[in-house]
C-alpha cells in the first residue's frame, strides 16, 4: 500500500469531523457514519461484519479453545516513526524513518543496513539501541482515553480511523491490540455525575463503532476495578452500570477479543473483583486483564485470577507482564501506602515476553498491556509526567529484564 492511500481517509475523517463542529449534535451520528463508510471503503479490513463465535479473529487456522491462539504473529508491532521504544531509538539514532517503514525493516537497517556501520563503530550507542529493542520489538498497546484528541465528540473514531489506517498501510493482515480508558478518575473516589456518565458513553459508542470490523485484542478500561474500592455504594453502583455498557457495547465488534479490567492481587479481594465483573456482564466478553497498573509476580496475578474465574463462570484472562520482572517493590507501611509502590521503583525490570503459550488453561496470553518504559509520575529527579515515555526508565527495564514467573519457578531466557 501506497503513501497515497493513507492519505486520503485522513482528509475524510477531518472533514467529517469539521461537520460534527459544524452541525453539532443533532448532526454527529450522521457524520460519524460518513467516517466509518470512508474509512472501510479506503481502509478495509478484509473482513465481513459476522462473527465467528470460535474464530473471532478470523485466523488462517482455527485457534482452538483459545482465540488469540495462532494470533500472536500478527499482532501489531509499532512502527519506528510511531512507536515508543522504536521511536526513542531512531531519535538516538538522529533519522526520521518513513511513516510506512515497519519494526522488523528497521530493524534489518540496524543489524545489517545503513545504520549498521554507525552502531559498529559505537558501541555505548550499540548497547542502548539493543536494550530498546527489546521493547519496540514486542506488539505495542494503542490507547484511547479521555485526553485523545481532546476527548470531544467524534474524536475517538477519528483518531482511531487514522491508527488503524495507518495499520493497514504498514501491516494489512496486522492485528493491533488497543485499550480503552474513558473512566474519570481525575477525582478518584468521587462519584461520577450524571455528565460525566454520558460523556463517557458517548466515547465508548464512539471507539466501538471506529473499530468496526476490524481484527482487535482490547483491554477495557484499566483501572476500573482497583480504583474501586474506595467509592461509596451508590458509586460503586454507578461504575458496574458504566463498565457494563462498556462490556455490552464492545461484544458487539464482530472480530474483537475483549478483556475487562479485573484488578491486582494485592489491591482487592476476588470475591470484590468477581462482583464488580459480573455486574458487567463479563460473560459477554472473553474475560478479564490483570496487573495492569502493579508489578505483582505473574504467578501472584494466575493464582488470583484462577480464583476469580470461578467466580465468573470461567471467565479466562490475561496478565500484563511490562515491568514485574522481579516482582513488586514493597512498600514499609502498606496500610497508608499501599502494598506496592507504584511511583517508577528502581528495582522494576521487564517481565515475561508477550505470549499465548502460557502453560496455563485459563491464562490466555502474557501481553504488555500498556507500553514499559511510560514513566508512573515525577517520581524521582529526572522523571517525566506521568505517562510520557522516558528513554532512561525503558534502559533500566530492558537492563533489567527477567522472564520469571515467580519465587519457585525456573528464569526463563530472555
Amino acid at each position: 500500500m501506497t503513501r497515497r492511500r493513507v492519505a486520503l481517509p485522513i482528509a475524510v475523517l477531518v472533514a467529517a469531523l469539521f461537520a460534527l463542529a459544524v452541525l453539532g449534535v443533532g448532526g454527529a451520528a450522521g457524520a460519524r457514519s460518513a467516517v466509518r463508510a470512508h474509512q472501510a471503503a479506503v481502509c478495509p479490513s478484509g473482513l465481513g461484519g459476522s462473527r465467528d463465535p470460535a474464530n473471532p479473529l478470523a485466523l488462517a487456522a482455527a485457534p482452538g479453545s483459545n482465540p488469540l491462539s495462532g494470533a500472536e504473529p500478527r499482532f501489531f508491532v509499532q512502527t519506528p516513526a510511531r512507536g515508543e521504544a522504536a521511536g526513542a531509538i531512531a531519535s538516538l539514532l538522529g533519522v526520521t524513518p518513513p511513516d510506512t517503514q515497519s519494526w522488523p525493516d528497521f530493524a534489518a537497517s540496524l543489524s545489517s543496513g545503513s545504520l549498521a556501520p554507525r552502531l559498529n563503530s559505537d558501541p555505548a550507542l550499540a548497547s542502548k539501541v539493543a536494550l530498546l529493542s527489546k521493547i519496540a520489538a514486542e506488539p505495542e498497546t494503542s490507547r484511547f482515553s479521555t485526553y485523545t484528541a481532546g476527548g470531544g465528540p467524534g474524536a475517538i473514531s477519528t483518531q482511531l480511523g487514522k491508527f488503524l489506517c495507518r495499520v493497514h498501510a504498514v501491516a494489512p493482515q496486522a492485528i493491533p491490540l488497543l485499550s480503552t480508558y474513558f473512566l474519570d478518575h481525575a477525582g478518584h473516589c468521587a462519584t461520577e455525575t450524571a455528565s460525566q456518565v454520558a460523556t463517557f458513553k458517548r466515547r465508548v459508542s464512539e471507539f466501538a463503532q471506529g473499530v468496526a470490523n476490524y481484527p482487535t485484542v482490547i483491554f477495557a478500561e484499566e483501572d476500573a476495578v482497583d480504583t474501586s474500592g474506595c467509592l461509596t455504594k451508590r458509586g460503586l453502583a454507578i461504575r458496574e452500570e458504566q463498565l457494563a455498557y462498556e462490556v455490552d457495547a464492545l461484544a458487539t465488534i464482530p472480530h474483537a477479543v475483549v478483556y475487562l479490567d479485573g484488578g491486582t492481587r494485592d489491591a482487592n479481594s476476588a470475591q470484590f473483583a468477581a462482583k464488580i465483573l459480573n455486574a458487567a456482564h463479563v460473560s459477554k466478553i472473553r474475560g478479564f486483564f490483570l496487573n495492569a497498573t502493579h508489578r505483582n509476580w505473574a504467578s501472584k496475578e494466575i493464582t488470583f485470577g484462577n480464583r476469580i474465574s470461578n467466580l465468573t463462570h470461567g471467565s479466562h484472562f490475561i496478565v500484563n507482564t511490562a515491568n514485574n520482572g522481579h516482582g513488586p517493590a514493597l512498600n514499609p507501611h502498606p496500610s497508608r501506602q499501599g502494598v506496592e509502590n507504584l511511583c517508577n521503583p528502581p528495582s522494576s525490570g521487564l517481565g515475561p515476553q508477550p505470549t499465548t503459550d502460557t502453560g496455563f488453561p485459563l491464562v490466555d496470553a502474557f501481553e504488555w498491556t500498556a507500553v514499559p518504559g511510560k514513566s508512573s509520575g515525577l517520581c524521582h529527579p529526572g522523571d517525566p509526567s506521568g505517562g510520557v515515555f522516558s528513554i532512561k526508565l525503558a534502559l533500566a527495564l530492558a537492563q533489567k529484564a527477567n522472564g520469571q514467573l515467580g519465587p519457585g519457578y525456573p528464569s526463563r531466557p530472555y
